[in-house]
């Protein structure tokens, strides 16, 4: 394959692959193989470039020079690189729209995007109850998990319960944590029981 005919191949398959990578970074999902990865690029950049050259046909009389037979114009290149983040983005914004409605209305529960992962579900900013956390080495924490780790390759989060106090079998507060809070890693969880909230 020519040197041109190589680097235009590249060039028209990054928009799609910003796009999906973008998507990815927010709403992470378990690694695809590279023949998953390269096919999708491939869909949403033949999507991508189909619209920038009809926008550019139709409003701009061809300024961005799609239709070139040449190396591709520098403000054709940037057109499609803005056009991966912009899908990216829109993406983005559509999983989020989607999740918000599903919550507000009861007939919307339907079209709710799954996270794919009970974690994500369940440390939802909505989900307001407090985590009991037996560790193997015996210790029980209660506070609630203000922050965490999701990585689909990984088998282990981490995650940080604040508001924390160390308990006994019983719930009575040992002593009470008055910093950020427990660094803890899901490696080292036996369950995580979750009660209604308490002061």
């Amino acid at each position: 394959m020519p040197i041109k005919d190589l680097i235009e191949f590249i060039l028209y398959l990054a928009p799609g692959f910003i796009a999906s990578e973008l998507y990815n970074a927010k709403y992470p999902v378990k690694e695809r193989g590279q023949f998953v990865q390269i096919t999708w690029s491939i869909i949403w950049g033949i999507i991508i470039l189909s619209v920038i050259r009809w926008v550019d046909e139709k409003f701009f009389s061809f300024a961005l020079n799609s239709n070139s037979e040449s190396f591709p114009s520098f403000r054709f290149i940037i057109a499609l690189f803005g056009s991966g983040l912009l899908l990216g983005i829109i993406r983005i914004y559509l999983y989020m729209i989607r999740f918000k409605l599903s919550l507000k209305y009861n007939s919307f529960r339907s079209m709710a995007p799954d996270p794919q992962s009970i974690w994500v579900k369940i440390n939802q900013k909505e989900n307001t109850d407090w985590a009991v956390v037996f560790l193997n080495d015996n210790c029980i924490y209660l506070g609630w998990i203000s922050n965490y780790t999701y990585n689909p390759n990984n088998e282990n989060q981490d995650f940080l319960l604040s508001s924390a106090r160390r308990v006994d079998e019983n719930l009575e507060a040992l002593y009470t944590i008055d910093g950020k809070g427990v660094y803890l890693n899901t490696r080292d969880v036996k369950r995580i029981e979750f009660i209604q909230g308490q002061s």
